[in-house]
């Protein structure tokens, strides 16, 4: 059976492989995986690979679900700023775009592990389909599969949102355009 101390030995790799998936506080993430192993010993044993090998991806999907967590901390603390700041005269394509990212959001926090690790390295950290098969050892047309149907179901569950700002963003280019006419004195707009 694995130990945390047979997990431990490969600390520094932990370490090396948080900061390759661009935590800004490596040890700080690999310290945290290590409290979520203590606080749940029944993750211990889904950790075993083969009889006393860890399960190096399951280790990486720790780590980068610590990774996400902290980047998503770090955006609702910067988000929370945006919310205090007044914005005078918001028009209805921000609050339609915010809509949407949020609906988008909501979206991807219900899809399982594997969707969100793909789409983390592949839409956050830029990895290609390939760069992403040669790091984690799955199958190129397993990427590829997986990350359209991600986009489909992500299309398909926030339709709405996305009209409501396509809605809006007409309406302010419409206004733009009559205005920008209406100031160069078109004759078609009834000047």
């Amino acid at each position: 059976m694995i130990t945390i101390e047979m997990i431990a030995a490969r600390h520094n790799e932990w370490i090396k492989m948080s900061a390759y998936l661009g935590s800004n506080t490596p040890e700080d993430i690999v310290q945290e995986m290590y409290l979520k192993l203590l606080e749940n010993p029944d993750m211990l044993s889904r950790i075993e690979y083969k009889e006393n090998e860890v399960n190096t991806f399951y280790i990486f999907s720790i780590i980068r679900s610590k990774i996400v967590d902290a980047h998503r901390k770090e955006s609702r603390e910067s988000y929370d700023e945006l919310l205090f700041d007044p914005i005078e005269n918001p028009d209805t394509s921000e609050f339609a775009y915010q809509d949407l990212m949020e609906s988008i959001k909501r979206t991807i926090d219900t899809m399982g592990d594997y969707d969100q690790m793909l789409l983390e390295l592949h839409f956050v950290y830029k990895l290609s389909m390939r760069d992403i098969e040669e790091r984690t050892g799955i199958p190129l047309h397993s990427i590829f599969n997986r990350l359209k149907n991600i986009k489909q179901t992500i299309k398909y569950q926030n339709y709405e949102q996305y009209q409501s700002y396509q809605e809006a963003n007409n309406d302010k280019e419409t206004i733009a355009r009559v205005g920008r006419y209406h100031r160069e004195g078109d004759p078609s707009n009834g000047n």
